[in-house]
């Protein structure tokens, strides 16, 4: 009796450990692990580190379990079959989608099945197009870009006018002299 309230109460721990991670609000990726030998599995956690995010492994009745209770709406039934490990994204869940989509390319048996991110459930092609995004850093650079543009045409333009009214002003200057 004892082992089996341990038991039960370790699954319990797992259930909100998973909870946790739904509920944290982060980038979510499921993936199908079958087939990836241990030494790819220590190589994807260390590059997910490098990006601030990480792999957990888990089982799809616990999980299920966990989602059922904080995504109500969504329903995980069909991406908790077969292996599923989660991929919790650091802070770029872009940067997290294109590490995701070369281990689709390096591990042969590696593969995407679906992912959560602001609240909204994607499948694995929504996925791969958030991977072709570009970064953070590209998309905020390309946006401060856009703003910059009409200020500066604005500023060029008045510039213009004004420039144009000195070069008036200087030829009238030339012309009076030249009369004097």
């Amino acid at each position: 009796m004892v082992r089996q309230d341990k038991v039960r109460q370790d699954k319990i721990d797992r259930v909100e450990e998973v909870k946790t991670i739904f509920e944290s609000g982060r980038g979510l990726i499921f993936t199908d692990h079958s087939g990836i030998k241990a030494e790819d599995s220590v190589k994807i956690r260390n590059r997910l580190a490098d990006i601030d995010a990480y792999i957990k492994i888990i089982k799809n009745t616990l999980a299920l379990i966990a989602a059922q209770k904080v995504l109500e709406e969504m329903d995980l039934s069909g991406v908790f079959k077969g292996p599923t490990s989660i991929i919790v994204s650091g802070e770029n869940m872009v940067s997290t989608a294109k590490l995701v989509k070369n281990f689709t390319r390096e591990f042969e048996s590696f593969r995407v099945k679906a992912g959560i991110f602001e609240n909204m459930l994607f499948s694995a092609a929504d996925i791969e197009r958030l991977a072709i995004l570009p970064g953070k850093e590209v998309l905020i650079a390309t946006l401060a870009g856009m703003l910059q543009l009409p200020i500066s045409r604005l500023v060029n333009t008045l510039s213009g006018v004004t420039r144009n009214l000195v070069v008036v002003l200087e030829a009238v200057r030339q012309k009076k002299e030249s009369i004097n």
